[in-house]
């Protein structure tokens, strides 16, 4: 018990577990108690006398210190997995010499059973605990875990698993394309905050054979899984990429010539109709002729289709050829799925290692048609600015289009309009997941400081996914040309500091004070802080400002920069004396709190940066 409070193993199945071993030690003091209490009134009954000892102790252990992020204890663990053992071997033998004790006294007594059991259950817990620790010590030689890995990977059999993720793994583990789809089906809807942990240990406990097996039998759905290293998920989606980038132009030959000989059907037919007056036979004809029209039509739709996405896979491309420009890290490729308006997911630098990750929302009118353009410019620029003012730390700037963006051409569609929020709702669980990955998958050897920057409507999606995953969605939130923050007041998005900038000439930035997206950001009464965006110069009813915060030697660029570093005390300050109080950000909010029983071997909080929050053990 003391194991598990000084190292503050929470979430996943270490609750359960922690509760099940607290109630075996109860049981087992109380053996020991009653034993003594039988044992004093026997001497008693004889003429002696005996006072009877306490047998209950309290678990306290010191308070954790502010440190480094670094991860569970691999070491600990074996101690932990050590000491049971020690107990499944000597508690039956003091279980025994117990019973021996109140038989010679008569004493008729259930105390000598009790200890065995606990001795019986502490040695069925070794074998599980043991099988599964030699896992993480294959993967994990500094000596050090995620939370994860210690959530699901040492304690897993004792979580909850309400949505059958644990027999989803395993058969997906067995090449189940199904399943696979299957968990990147429930992933979609976040509702499940511990998927991405479970995901993360299922996956390095596969081993590299199994993993390269699943990856060549479906390299899509492994690529989209949440919580997976993002080198494998890049490894896999790359995989995809240039199958689809083989298979799309065959296909669309195929679909081609398919046409052509459609065509040269539907004139034959239509040349024989023209000779033949039978009003009878001439109708007959003409009903077959029209459905070889809706094939030639239905053909035209597939081959647009195809065409659309080998368009997507070279905007895909396009913006990924920026990694390794200018001195930034090659590029990740998270996420791709083809079709529609598509969605990616791409960093530049491994957000797995960095100190400082930042996740870019783009807003209306964005698909992964025009990735190539501004999305994958404005994640570069990002991360060369944000590189720039901390040379010494690891940046990932990711650019995220996960999202079916509302699209102006829907304007008068509830659902894909963006004057109201109905795309943004449907986005949150989309974000709310891979956010979860982020923190499922960071090393523990390192400290990180996550931001998700929502642009335009993207922060009104930012927005609605941040009170899916209160206290532990990121560090802070930034917020630039905003139509609406997805919520009435800052207090409601559960993320504190929340940091907004607007362009004085930006007429989108306005909208939130007459589109139902949530409150303004930009307005007082919202109780966010402001950073200084200048006047682009350009007329308001062009909309030219709202696109022009990344733009070069900006200050709009450079103060997002040093937030993404969090040097807060270097923002280029608002002119004039009026607004320099508009950058000092409140305290942050504090991460959940661990269930009652471990609450006081939570590590105390640190200054900002702090490790990633991690997603509120389950049953929280």
């Amino acid at each position: 018990m003391r194991y598990m409070a000084a190292n503050a193993w929470v979430g996943g199945g270490a609750p359960a577990f922690a509760q099940t071993l607290a109630a075996r030690r109860a049981s087992l003091q109380l053996a020991f108690q009653s034993a003594a209490e039988q044992i004093a009134q026997r001497i008693g009954q004889l003429g002696g006398q005996a006072r009877v000892p306490a047998f209950s102790t309290s678990v306290s252990v010191a308070a954790a210190q502010p440190s480094s992020f670094s991860g569970m204890d691999v070491t600990a663990m074996g101690r932990l997995v050590a000491d049971l053992q020690r107990a499944g071997q000597e508690l039956p033998q003091a279980g025994q010499r117990l019973a021996a004790e109140l038989s010679a006294l008569c004493i008729s007594s259930p105390s000598a059973r009790q200890v065995g059991d606990a001795g019986v259950w502490a040695e069925e817990q070794v074998r599980d605990l043991r099988q599964r620790l030699a896992v993480i010590q294959q993967t994990h030689d500094i000596g050090t875990a995620s939370q994860a890995t210690a959530a699901f990977g040492l304690f897993g059999g004792h979580a909850s698993d309400a949505n059958g993720v644990g027999k989803l793994t395993a058969a997906a583990a067995g090449g189940d394309v199904a399943a696979l789809k299957a968990l990147v089906d429930l992933q979609r809807t976040g509702k499940d905050t511990t998927l991405a942990g479970r995901l993360s240990v299922w996956w390095r406990q596969l081993g590299p054979l199994a993993q390269g097996q699943l990856m060549a039998a479906s390299p899509s759905l492994v690529g989209s899984l949440n919580g997976l290293p993002a080198v494998d998920r890049d490894r896999a989606n790359r995989a995809y990429l240039a199958a689809q980038k083989a298979a799309i132009p065959l296909e669309i030959q195929r679909l081609r010539a398919s046409s052509v000989k459609l065509g040269a059907e539907m004139k034959k037919l239509s040349d024989q109709m023209a000779g033949i007056r039978d009003p009878y036979q001439k109708y007959g004809l003409g009903q077959r002729l029209e459905r070889l029209r809706e094939s030639s039509a239905r053909l035209e739709e597939s081959i647009k289709e195809q065409e659309l996405k080998m368009r997507q896979l070279v905007a895909v491309e396009k913006g990924m050829a920026r990694g390794g420009q200018n001195g930034r890290p090659p590029a990740l490729l998270l996420q791709l799925e083809l079709g529609g308006l598509g969605k990616t997911a791409v960093s530049f630098g491994n957000p797995d290692e960095a100190d400082n990750v930042a996740v870019y929302v783009p807003g209306t009118d964005t698909k992964l048609e025009g990735f190539g353009g501004d999305d994958s410019k404005r994640a570069a620029a990002t991360w060369d600015q944000a590189n720039f003012f901390q040379p010494n730390k690891k940046i990932a700037s990711i650019a995220w289009l996960g999202y079916d963006a509302p699209q102006w051409s829907g304007l008068l569609s509830l659902d894909r309009t963006p004057v109201f929020s109905p795309a943004a709702s449907k986005g949150a669980p989309l974000l709310a997941s891979f956010t979860d990955g982020l923190h499922a998958a960071h090393e523990p050897v390192s400290d990180v400081r996550l931001t998700v920057l929502g642009h335009s409507y993207g922060s009104t999606t930012v927005g609605k996914a941040a009170q899916l995953r209160p206290r532990s969605f990121a560090d802070q939130l930034i917020f630039v040309g905003s139509p609406g923050g997805g919520a009435p007041q800052v207090n409601d998005l559960g993320v504190n500091p929340v940091w907004v900038g607007e362009a004085p000439n930006d007429l989108v930035g306005d909208l939130g004070a007459v589109a139902p997206l949530g409150g303004d950001p930009s307005k007082s009464n919202f109780g966010a802080p402001q950073f200084y965006v200048a006047d682009s110069g350009d007329f308001v009813g062009t909309f030219a400002a709202h696109s022009k915060y990344w733009d070069d030697d900006s200050a709009s660029l450079k103060n997002i920069g040093h937030l993404i570093d969090g040097q807060y005390d270097r923002l280029v300050p608002f002119p004039g004396p009026s607004r320099t109080s508009a950058v000092t950000p409140p305290p942050p909010i504090a991460p959940p709190t661990s269930p009652p029983s471990m609450s006081h071997a939570m590590p105390a909080e640190k200054p900002s940066p702090h490790p990633l929050p991690s997603p509120a053990p389950a049953g929280e």
